[in-house]
């Protein structure tokens, strides 16, 4: 059996990088084969990732959306690893290698899961990496390039459905 999802009334999902719309009553469907499913309410917008985990979460929902390329991949990994670094907690240390776990497995959906709990903890109260002085400049500036393009890959979609 597949996964099945209760949609309300208007509500969003993405499925394998289309954003779908539910009608103006509540329905339920179901994926009956392997897709990258994400709710709506669980999606990071870009100026909402102002910490290492939400930008963590931020890269792999946009691999989730867009599609696992070498480069993306090769970024999430090196922002879980700095991450991972900069949290103290033994849970939520568990939870990010769970996460990069799945990021390498390229089950987006399961790491997003895992790091969703973390979004709210105080242990991300440091400036995010692209301001953080501790933080390698290589990074820095990848992230700053990522999230620029994760935008403009937003942006472009939006124009898309719009036409």
């Amino acid at each position: 059996m597949g996964l099945r999802l209760r949609l309300r009334p208007n509500e969003r999902i993405i499925v394998n990088g289309c954003v779908l719309t539910n009608g103006d009553r509540r329905n339920t469907i179901t994926v009956s084969s392997f897709g990258q499913v994400l709710r709506g309410k669980y999606v990071l917008q870009p100026e909402d990732a102002k910490t290492p985990v939400r930008q963590l979460y931020f890269a792999i929902q946009m691999l989730l959306i867009s599609g696992a390329d070498e480069k993306a991949l090769r970024h999430a990994s090196k922002l879980g690893a700095y991450v991972f670094t900069q949290v103290t907690e033994n849970d939520a240390r568990a939870a990010i290698l769970e996460a990069m776990d799945q990021v390498h497995l390229q089950d987006f959906y399961k790491a997003l899961v895992r790091l969703h709990p973390l979004l709210e903890l105080g242990t991300e109260q440091e400036a995010a990496p692209a301001a953080s002085p501790d933080v390698p400049r290589e990074l820095a500036a990848e992230n700053e390039a990522f999230h620029a393009a994760a935008e403009a890959r937003i942006n472009d979609q939006q124009l898309r459905a719009a036409s």
